[in-house]
């Protein structure tokens, strides 16, 4: 995605486009009449996201610990004190540094503003009228932040030359950023002077403030060119005051893959191409600047649906497409296989044998297998209710029991002749009747009752007394040991 970036100092604006991390195209427009005409004209052919980047002396850093607020409270209490602090410039924001950890749990923050608003508005004026999407308004101070992260000191003086803005030197405590200072660039001032004659007044700057311990070494990170790093090696006074670390541009542009040729100590390029890759969320832009880079953010996202949906109608019409037309090939394998099946099944019921039988020696072959049915009878359907009734004559004990198909048996009066009867013989005897044989009789005749009324023919076929004309029950009684034996003979048949 290509972005426009410009690095606007207090006498000129760069303009830089860029696609894919790589510079596009650059132009300076100087802070006049001519110089805005120029931003203007350039600007019909590069509307693009936009992301303005300063270097002014104009910028002020205030710290402050507020009560920790969520919502609407915090937003209510920064936007006091940001009317508090600096009421005469909309562009201002509010950084937390650091949640303490005291009961309290407040919050230090770092307010911060450019203070002289008539450096910005004609250029962000030309932009309005031209309809650009800025996407932020940041400062130099505010995106250095990366470049000390990989520094182990607590107390660390960031130093860096612009040459259309001047020396710039940012104070980080805890890698915090708490204070930044710039010294202007005027005709004659190198980096290598400039570097020489401020160090030792920020370093009684810092101490005016508190802002560096006292007996704190205070350690000073330079971004140069490496001949100009060479000679400040040899001109830095060597003290117990600070401790210096020279970065040369070369190096840090290959740790951060900018592509970009370094030929002096200028290191605009480092941070336009830090705030191209990763633009802090904070900045001093409000909703009014912002006002078409929301439009441009919500056009894109809407071009961005609209381009997935089309996608997703394409994918979804190429699968219809798809299955159909493998629809249609299955469609016809199915039809060419049930055709197969249909001549198959046509050869086989040619190949059947005449089975053709009339009605008459059908209804024959039914009723015959009907009677053949009943032969079959299963001993279940006979032994089942005669179970039910020894149970209720539990004074019969059973010895024997034996079951077959009679067709010889005599048929009751009901019931069919044709139909083998069922037979059971069973051999039991009565107990518990001692010497009662009227007794013992009488239950045996009503065993033999309860099996007539259940469709039941019974014939004794030998009783537990000889009770005929020729028979002798004295002969019984005397014999005590013979127990009262009977045997039985149950028949039935089943209906028609």
């Amino acid at each position: 995605m290509e972005k426009l970036l410009l690095f606007l100092s207090a006498h000129q604006l760069h303009a830089q486009l860029m696609a894919g991390g790589k510079i596009v195209t650059q132009h300076e427009f100087g802070n006049s009449q001519e110089g805005h005409e120029g931003f203007a004209a350039f600007l019909q052919s590069a509307k693009h996201p936009t992301y303005l980047l300063t270097d002014l002396i104009e910028e002020d850093f205030r710290h402050e610990t507020v009560p920790h607020l969520v919502g609407r409270s915090r937003s209510a209490l920064l936007q006091r004190k940001l009317e508090q602090f600096y009421r005469g410039t909309p562009f201002h924001q509010a950084t937390l540094l650091l949640l303490q950890k005291t009961a309290r749990r407040d919050d230090d923050m770092l307010f911060s503003a450019l203070t002289n608003p008539a450096l910005i508005t004609p250029w962000l004026a030309i932009m309005r009228a031209q309809q650009i999407p800025l996407a932020g308004i940041y400062s130099v101070p505010q995106i250095s932040t990366p470049l000390v992260q990989d520094h182990p000191s607590n107390h660390l003086l960031l130093v860096s030359w612009e040459k259309s803005a001047g020396l710039r030197q940012t104070y980080f405590s805890d890698h915090c950023l708490q204070i930044s200072r710039l010294t202007p660039a005027h005709a004659g001032l190198t980096f290598q002077n400039a570097v020489v004659s401020e160090l030792a007044r920020t370093y009684q700057y810092l101490k005016s403030l508190s802002l560096l311990p006292a007996g704190q070494t205070l350690d000073v990170r330079l971004l140069g060119h490496s001949h100009d790093l060479i000679e400040l090696q040899l001109e830095l006074p060597r003290s117990a005051d600070m401790r210096y670390d020279f970065v040369d541009l070369a190096d840090l542009a290959r740790q951060r893959n900018i592509d970009y040729r370094f030929a002096d100590s200028d290191a605009s390029q480092i941070f336009l191409h830090q705030l191209a890759a990763r633009p802090p969320q904070t900045h001093y832009a409000n909703a009014t600047h912002l006002h078409y880079f929301t439009l441009w953010q919500l056009r894109r996202a809407l071009n961005l649906a609209s381009g997935a949906l089309l996608l997703g109608m394409l994918l979804w019409g190429a699968a219809s497409l798809w299955q159909s037309s493998g629809d249609a090939a299955e469609a016809v394998a199915l039809k060419t296989t049930a055709q197969l099946t249909e001549n198959e099944a046509r050869q086989i019921a040619l190949a059947f044998p005449d089975t053709y039988a009339p009605a008459a020696d059908m209804k024959a072959g039914v009723s015959a297998m009907r009677r053949l049915g009943r032969y079959d009878a299963a001993p279940s359907g006979i032994l089942h209710p005669l179970s039910m009734i020894l149970d209720r004559h539990p004074r019969i004990e059973l010895d024997d029991l034996a079951w077959r198909m009679d067709a010889t048996e005599p048929a009751a009066p009901n019931a069919p002749a044709d139909v083998p009867a069922q037979v059971i013989t069973i051999k039991g005897r009565l107990i518990d009747f001692a010497n009662d044989y009227r007794a013992a009789l009488s239950h045996l005749e009503n065993f033999r009752r309860n099996l007539a009324a259940q469709g039941f023919q019974v014939t004794v076929l030998a009783g537990p007394l000889d009770v005929s004309p020729g028979g002798s029950i004295a002969d019984q009684r005397e014999t005590r040991a013979t127990p009262l034996n009977f045997s039985l003979k149950i028949s039935r048949r089943p209906p028609a």
